[in-house]
Order: C-alpha cells, then sequence, then structure tokens
C-alpha cells in the first residue's frame, strides 16, 4: 500500500483519459463537504491497502482538491471554480457528482448579499497576494543571473555529461512510449510553505540530490534527464517550483525507483549528491554576496506579505462556508459517498 501527497496541478491523474475507468468530478460551493467527502473514500480505500493519492488545495493545504485510487483507475475531483477542470468524457468516464442538489436554494438567497461581498473581498486578496508573489519571482530571477554569470559553463557542461553516462549508460529502452505527468510536492499556503516530498520520494528509493547556488542550472538538468528517461520509454513524474512552475524542483522515475531532486529536505535519503557549485568560480560568487543576500531578504519580506494575504484570503472563505454549511443535507452526502464507494470496488 502506497500513500503520497501532492499540491494539485492540471494533470494529476496518473493515467491516460482513455484507460481510467471512472473520473468523479464534484460540483458545489464552499463548505458543501467536497474535501470531506474526498478524505473519507480516501481513508476507506487506505485501510483496504489500497494505493491512494491526495492532492492538496494551495490556498489551504488542509483541504483535498483531488484523490486517486490507482488500483482502481479511478479519480475524484473538485471541479468548482476557481479549478477549472470539466468532464472530458461525460458519462463514458467522467461523472459528475452535483452537491448543489443536495442544499436549500431559497436558504442561499436569502445571503445573497453578503455571499457576493465575500466572494468579490476574496478574489481582491488573492489578487494582491499575486501581485508580490509575481515580484518575489522577479527577485529569484535576479539571483539566478547574478549566479548563472560565476558558472564556468564547459565545467557545468562535464558535470552533467558525467551525470547522464551514470544513469544511461546500459540502460535499455522499455519498447514502450513514456509518459510525462506534471505536478507541484510543495505550494506557498495560508501557513506558509508546504512540502509533501517525503511522501513521494520513499525511504527505498534511490535519491540523487543536486545541491548548489546554480539552480537554474539544477532545473535545467532535470528537464534534460527527464526528457531521456521519456524518450527510453519510462513514465516520468515532473515536479515544478510554485514561485515559478518553469523551474522544476523533482523528478520521479517509478519504474526505476529513481528521484532526481534540489529538494535538500531528503538529503539524509539522497544515495548520491550532486554539488553544481563545483562549476562556479566561487571568488567571483563571493564577489557578488551582498547583492544575492540583499535580494533573498527582499524576496522573503514579499513572500511573507503573500503569506498574510492568502492567509486574509481563506479566513473569508472560512466565513464563506459558514453560508452554506447550514443550508446542506448531509445525510444526502453521505449517501452518495457510499454509492461512490460502492461503484469504485466494482473496478477492483
Amino acid at each position: 500500500m502506497c500513500f503520497r501527497e501532492a499540491i494539485l496541478l492540471g494533470d494529476f491523474i496518473p493515467f491516460p483519459n482513455d484507460e481510467a475507468n471512472r473520473i468523479f468530478c464534484i460540483k458545489g460551493g464552499p463548505g458543501v463537504g467536497k474535501s470531506s467527502f474526498m478524505k473519507s473514500i480516501a481513508a476507506h480505500f487506505v485501510e483496504m491497502g489500497y494505493d491512494v493519492e491526495h492532492h492538496h488545495c494551495s490556498s489551504d493545504s488542509n483541504s483535498l482538491d483531488g484523490v486517486v485510487i490507482k488500483q482502481a483507475k479511478v479519480a475524484i475531483l473538485d471541479g468548482t471554480t476557481p479549478h477549472i477542470m470539466d468532464p472530458k468524457t461525460p458519462g463514458a468516464v467522467d461523472e459528475i457528482l452535483n452537491f448543489g442538489a443536495f442544499w436549500d436554494e431559497d436558504g442561499l438567497k436569502q445571503e445573497r448579499k453578503a455571499i457576493l461581498k465575500l466572494n468579490k473581498e476574496l478574489k481582491g486578496l488573492f489578487n494582491s497576494a499575486y501581485h508580490y508573489l509575481r515580484c518575489a519571482k522577479e527577485l529569484q530571477d535576479d539571483i539566478e543571473t547574478t549566479v548563472e554569470e560565476t558558472v564556468v559553463q564547459a565545467e557545468y557542461g562535464q558535470l552533467v555529461l558525467d551525470l547522464k553516462m551514470e544513469l544511461f549508460d546500459g540502460l535499455a529502452s522499455s519498447g514502450k512510449a513514456g509518459r510525462d505527468r506534471h505536478l507541484f510536492h510543495n505550494a506557498l499556503t495560508p501557513d506558509g510553505r508546504i512540502d509533501y516530498i517525503d511522501t513521494i520520494i520513499s525511504d527505498g528509493c534511490k535519491c540523487c540530490l543536486l545541491e548548489g547556488a546554480n539552480q537554474k542550472g539544477a532545473s535545467e538538468i532535470l528537464y534534460m534527464l527527464a526528457n531521456e528517461y521519456l524518450l527510453k520509454g519510462y513514465n516520468v513524474e515532473i515536479y515544478h517550483q510554485p514561485l515559478n512552475p518553469e523551474r522544476l524542483e523533482t523528478i520521479l522515475v517509478e519504474k526505476l525507483n529513481l528521484a532526481l531532486t534540489i529538494d535538500s529536505k531528503v538529503k539524509n535519503k539522497s544515495v548520491k549528491t550532486l554539488n553544481l557549485d563545483e562549476a562556479i568560480i566561487s571568488e567571483k560568487l563571493l564577489a557578488k554576496d551582498d547583492w544575492i543576500k540583499k535580494d533573498k531578504e527582499l524576496m522573503e519580506t514579499l513572500l511573507n506579505e503573500a503569506f498574510r494575504r492568502i492567509k486574509a484570503a481563506k479566513l473569508s472563505h472560512d466565513k464563506l462556508e459558514k453560508y452554506y454549511i447550514p443550508q446542506m443535507d448531509f445525510v444526502e452526502v453521505t449517501r452518495l459517498k457510499k454509492q461512490v464507494i460502492e461503484k469504485i470496488m466494482s473496478y477492483l
């Protein structure tokens, strides 16, 4: 049995749509029990010993946006705003679970003004937080540019070639087409940075840690290796950085029980460490230390303010939920949950 956690991203489902048995798309509002519904179903199958993935909401890490029961080839996802997930093959593969059928519409109409006000407040807070995050990303870009100027490209290239030779020398093609899957294992949330990499990289996994100041270079290595494994026909999970999704943090090749990451949180699990500082002129980097420190200080200030505004947005969302909860018939939600569990069981 495998239990893994990640942050929701668009193609979080680990199997193609034409291979899925069922993809349930929940439609409803805040506080209608979508996350609790998914948690309860996930717990049921974890207890039975099946492989289950939890995909968390970045604006509330205690809330789920998606669940995958891998052996059943079943996924359940939140398809309510701001999520943009809708059924691709309605009826044949995808099934809409309409939680709106279980609320008292007349009761919600009476709270119309308060709900509209909170929705507007939420939108404003998130937009403001995103402005701060974009500014923090600009400073991260500046750090990357500064570090890049100190890299000896020939030495960096040799490090890449040596690693590639070590990983791919003698590695046969699987004879199949590889499939990439894009995710996040950490996020910027109301509670600060949340990281689930411990559930992604198991204790028995062969883990290679890429460390050093050249984080852009590390991301480029991960892209290159991911593409090589895909060409050889291996499925690759590709984990992006939340502040700049163009940058990679981790790749996982499950069939080879192999992970490569820049996340120092799993340093104790790594069997190999590649220090990219070996391809840097240390004196040149030291001369730029004051600039980099200033960028990092400002970046942290901006992130902390973004966290504060995301937290305020969550508090507004919590208020919004309080208008919906009393209007819900949770007995009907429980009845639906039992029906969904029975349907998932039929695929096992």
